[in-house]
């Protein structure tokens, strides 16, 4: 419908709006926005960005980038730019849905990002079947040689939150540490659980 860059902003717009809500509530944690590929084509994609995170008062390595590694560049050099000025500002930038599609290595290889997301067919039900848990740990060892952060997706069984944890995952995404809530929530559900963690 030729919408995407539209509630692509709108979506940015809000999740820096709830980010900057839970920093005012004591809640400094960096926020993750799926990116569409194609958005990768717009070279003013990252003046776009900046303008939003200044109105909002965030910098911009609180902001991850997620961008879907099955979706089809049109313009690889195009893309390649603004990747890599987006770097270059600092933004984070994680390949999601790891595994899935068939160039993943081949984005490892040409785009500079800072975390690798294991996709939830991977992980949900690896800590019971050892070819998934074969497939994650060598996609947690291959992010750890090219010191990239590590997130589970799908993470919802104690008994897969476990393995991961072992596996040396960094970061776990899914219903076994938290339903999707609203963003009003958050800072309550965060003190709560910190609480229990600490004793």
């Amino acid at each position: 419908s030729g919408l995407a860059d539209a509630l692509t902003q709108q979506v940015v717009r809000r999740a820096l709006a709830a980010q900057q809500a839970w920093r005012d509530a004591g809640l400094d944690i960096p926020i993750s926005v799926n990116l569409p590929i194609d958005s990768l084509d717009h070279l003013d994609l990252p003046e776009q960005l900046g303008a939003e995170l200044a109105r909002h008062g965030t910098a911009p390595d609180r902001l991850i980038l997620e961008i879907t590694e099955s979706g089809v560049m049109k313009d690889l050099t195009r893309s390649l730019d603004v990747v890599t000025r987006l770097r270059l500002r600092g933004y984070r930038l994680s390949i999601d849905d790891f595994g899935t599609g068939y160039s993943s290595l081949e984005q490892l290889q040409r785009f500079p990002f800072s975390e690798l997301k294991i996709d939830r067919a991977f992980v949900h039900g690896a800590s019971q079947d050892p070819r998934l848990r074969s497939i994650a740990e060598s996609s947690i060892r291959l992010a750890r040689d090219l010191h990239l952060k590590t997130c589970a997706e799908g993470v919802e069984t104690e008994a897969d939150y476990a393995l991961m944890r072992e596996l040396g995952c960094e970061l776990a995404q899914g219903y076994y540490v938290a339903r999707a809530m609203p963003a009003p929530e958050l800072p309550r559900w965060a003190l709560a659980r910190e609480a229990v963690l600490r004793g």
